[in-house]
This record gives structure tokens, sequence and C-alpha cells, in this order.
């Protein structure tokens, strides 16, 4: 957990100036540092880890937008590198995505400062070190709860987003994904295992879903500028429009991916619901 921290600590203040690799970072390191917590239920001051919680919560909240954004421009450049849809249109929607980034950033920057990040490393510090931490066991118990938890989770999600192309429901897929697959990563560390393949498993599926997420945040700022620019610049509306398609294109594909491996996501979830809650048990 310690080291959760100080990734996070350490990637603030370039993410603060702006730097999209340490925004990224940043953000990683807060979900996993999120996902370590609750392996500390058992024996620490319940009042005082929600605090914590709330506060690594907030930070993610807010580095979110941001990297979301960092992304979206990404993928227009490669876009633009392809030469296959309209110069123009790319121009508009990236002045249109960059203009949000700077809003995005600005709430970034008010959300977390210097002290919260300081008052953040003295708090976790306590909780990480005090006379309560718990034993080896206990925290490998704990963390095989957190993953079987996050593999029922993440059924359920799978399960409720169902076979048809639905952006939102797909999102709360990848999350349960994301969940677990660094709740996963608690519990090798704690286990000291070697094996990788499963969570790597994860990860495939997560970048498949992350992709659909990425280019439908630009599909709607696109629309964005279209409705803005439609009586008054219909040629540009249509070059807006044939983008949306071909952006729409490409999500339907990675839906197809996902749609593929959709049933090997579900036995990993059944296997890891199974095998955590019988050594729960057993322990």
């Amino acid at each position: 957990m310690n080291q959760r921290l100080a990734t996070l600590i350490d990637a603030m203040p370039a993410a603060q100036a702006g730097d999209v690799r340490s925004v990224h970072q940043a953000r990683v390191a807060s979900r996993r540092l999120r996902e370590a917590l609750p392996v500390l239920r058992a024996s620490v001051h319940q009042h005082r880890l929600g605090r914590v919680r709330k506060q690594v919560r907030r930070m993610t909240r807010a580095l979110g937008p941001v990297r979301e954004l960092d992304v979206a421009l990404t993928h227009l450049d490669e876009l633009a590198g392809k030469e296959i849809v309209s110069a123009r249109a790319l121009t508009y929607v990236r002045q249109e995505i960059a203009r949000e980034r700077l809003d995005r950033r600005r709430e970034l920057l008010a959300a977390i400062t210097p002290g919260k990040i300081d008052k953040l490393r003295s708090q976790l510090g306590h909780v990480a070190t005090g006379p309560e931490t718990p034993q080896p066991t206990g925290a490998i118990e704990q963390a095989e709860q957190q993953v079987a938890r996050r593999a029922r989770r993440l059924t359920e999600a799978i399960q409720h987003a169902g076979a048809v192309y639905l952006p939102d429901r797909l999102h709360l897929v990848r999350v349960s994904a994301k969940k677990l697959r660094y709740a996963m990563e608690v519990e090798r560390e704690l286990k000291r295992a070697r094996g990788t393949a499963r969570i790597m498993q994860l990860k495939r599926l997560q970048d498949v879903l992350g992709f659909m997420h990425d280019y439908e945040i630009v599909i709607d700022r696109t629309r964005d500028v279209q409705a803005r620019i439609a009586a008054t610049d219909r040629s540009l509306a249509t070059e807006l429009d044939a983008l949306v398609r071909t952006l729409e294109e490409e999500c339907r594909q990675q839906h197809a991916t996902y749609m593929r491996r959709r049933e090997s996501i579900l036995k990993l979830c059944d296997v890891l619901s199974q095998a955590n809650a019988a050594g729960t048990s057993a322990a």
C-alpha cells in the first residue's frame, strides 16, 4: 500500500502541471490504492479508514475527466495521421476538447491541492504503520474476499450489459473489470504469487472496452460541435457526420471483439468467486 501511495504522490506535481503521462499514472495509482485499502478493513478503525477512502476517491474523480480528454485528443491525432476523415472536422473537435480540458484541469487543481496531498500522506501513513496494521493472514483473507466481491460485480455488469451495444452499460463492465484486476493485483502481491495470466486477460478486456469508451467521448463532442454549426456551415456538418460514422464503425468492431471474449470472462469470474469463497471458508 505504501508503494501505491508513493506512486500517487510522486506523480501529482507533474499531473497538476498538465503532464499527460503523469495524469494517467496518478489516476491509476489512486485506483490501485483504493483497491488496497479494504485489506485493512478488519483491523483499522472504520471511521479513520473511511475518511482516507473518500479522499482518494475524490482524487480519482478529479483526475478522471482530464485523463479521458487526454486520450480523446490522442485518438484524434491518430485519425489525423490515417487521413481517413476530414482534417477540418478533426480540427474543430480538437479545439472543443482542448477547451474542455482546460476547464477540467482548473477543477483538478482546485480539488487536489498540495495541502490535501500532504494530509492524505499523513493520514494514510498513520493507518498503514499503526499498531492495528493487519497480520499477513488476515490481509490475505480480506484480499480474497475483495476479489470475490469484484468478480461477482463484474458478472452482474456483463449480464446487465447483454449482447446489444449500449455504451453506458459497457462502461460499467469496464469499470468493474478494472476494479477486479486491481483487487487481483493486491491478492497476488500478498500471496507472493507469480502468475499473471488472469490479470492480463482482464487487462485485454479492459483495453477493448476502454477503446469504445474513448471513442464515445469523441462522438459526443463531435455531435456537440455539429449541433452548433449545423445551421451556418452545412459542409462542415456533413464532414462531422462522416467522422461520427467512422467512430461508430470502430466501436462496433470492438464490440464484436468484446462479445467473443465475454464467455471466457464470465468463466473466469465464476472461478475466482468459487476459489476465494472456498479459501475464506477454510480460513
